[in-house]
């Protein structure tokens, strides 16, 4: 592979790479309605020698270039969250109470400016690209992919993430577990309601509500091995809308349930049950829950890890290719892909600033063209 003309070929389509980012930042979609960004890249592909199709409901693409056969694959994620932007920039959302905080934009802008340069350069190696709908959403869109065939021939996945916590030409990478797996959960309280100078006369489930969170929490601390990096963490509570003196008939929470540890995700259910069942008897009010379970863990694998090691010091120097150490909480339906192929994920500079999820989180234009010589050899290095 010709180092410096793949240079040249990704410096000349990172200008599209930019707009293209730029242009999903100002109108960003949500998971699985992600049709007018799905229409904007398959316009960004006209002229390429590639082949195109739509995934499942007409949203993202899979893309395939070169001969028939197996092949390495990278992908890119192209939903936003449901969050009003704060951040300032010329670019910022158009669409009211949503923003791409999470930087799928640059993943995309990252993946469209190494593809269209492994057009130019490597012509005759397979190769496949994803632009994969629904990152965001429990179950998430990797699924969607995958049935429609997005792995078939391929041997390995490669992927990445913008990191707020390095600066431009940096990097974080390692074999092994770098995600958690990210469950939701549900749970509803119904029961009396009433007035509040008789909390006799009711169930009183928002205080039933409170006992049940502090009990779950109690229980995952003794029923779960303490070594086992495990957080519940209730992100929704929902209870009476009318007046400050009329007790609610229905309590609802949610939240979501992240562990790294396998032998602890199976006994969660086992656990909510058993922690249900006990408030029941204790409150008397009816309560319903449901756990719908998110991706598994990212495990990278070692081999495909090396290669995306030595693109990053060809590119970054050893420098710029640092540890990651403990895994991520976080949850990455990227792992999906795991269930069935090797594959490896990346986590990239893009400027120390607000975190993911934030209003405020933003990125560098900077690591658009960095990232892509970065995936682009990662990529080439798995063909022949």
């Amino acid at each position: 592979m010709n180092d410096l003309r793949l240079d040249l070929a990704i410096q000349a389509h990172a200008v599209e790479g930019v707009a293209i980012r730029h242009a999903m930042h100002r109108h960003p979609e949500l998971s699985r309605v992600e049709r007018d960004t799905t229409a904007r890249l398959e316009q960004a592909l006209a002229g390429v020698p590639c082949r195109v199709r739509r995934g499942p409901d007409e949203v993202g693409l899979i893309v395939d270039l070169g001969p028939p056969g197996p092949r390495p694959c990278l992908r890119a994620d192209i939903d936003a969250l449901a969050l009003t932007e704060c951040t300032g920039v010329a670019f910022s959302s158009e669409t009211p109470g949503v923003m791409h905080a999470c930087g799928h934009d640059v993943h995309t802008a990252v993946v469209l400016t190494a593809l269209k340069a492994l057009a130019d350069t490597l012509p005759d190696r397979p190769f496949r690209f994803l632009f994969q709908p629904a990152e965001e959403a429990t179950p998430g869109g990797s699924l969607d992919l995958i049935r429609a065939g997005a792995l078939e021939d391929v041997t390995g996945i490669l992927a990445l993430h913008c990191d707020p916590t390095r600066p431009v030409g940096r990097v974080g990478l390692q074999a092994g577990p770098l995600t958690a797996a990210a469950d939701v959960f549900e749970v509803t309280l119904n029961g009396r309601g009433g007035h509040s100078a008789r909390p006799h006369e009711t169930d009183d489930l928002v205080l039933a509500a409170c006992q049940l969170v502090t009990q779950l929490h109690l229980a995952f601390d003794r029923c779960v091995d303490a070594r086992a990096p495990l957080t519940l963490t209730v992100c929704v509570f929902q209870a009476g809308d009318r007046s400050a003196n009329v007790m609610p008939e229905r309590v609802r929470f949610a939240g979501t349930l992240r562990t790294s540890c396998a032998q602890a995700r199976a006994r969660s259910e086992g656990v909510f049950t058993r922690v249900i069942e006990a408030a029941r008897l204790s409150t008397g009010a009816h309560i319903d829950y449901t756990i719908k379970r998110g991706a598994p863990p990212v495990v990278n694998d070692a081999a495909l890890v090396e290669a995306l090691r030595n693109a990053c010091i060809n590119v970054l120097g050893t420098s710029g290719v640092e540890p990651i150490g403990l895994p991520s909480m976080g949850g990455e339906d990227f792992a999906w892909y795991l269930d069935h192929v090797p594959g490896a994920l990346l986590r990239v500079g893009t400027g120390v600033g607000a975190p993911l999820h934030s209003p405020q989180f933003t990125a560098d234009d900077a690591v658009i063209p960095i990232a892509a010589r970065v995936m682009a050899r990662a990529l080439a290095s798995l063909t022949t």
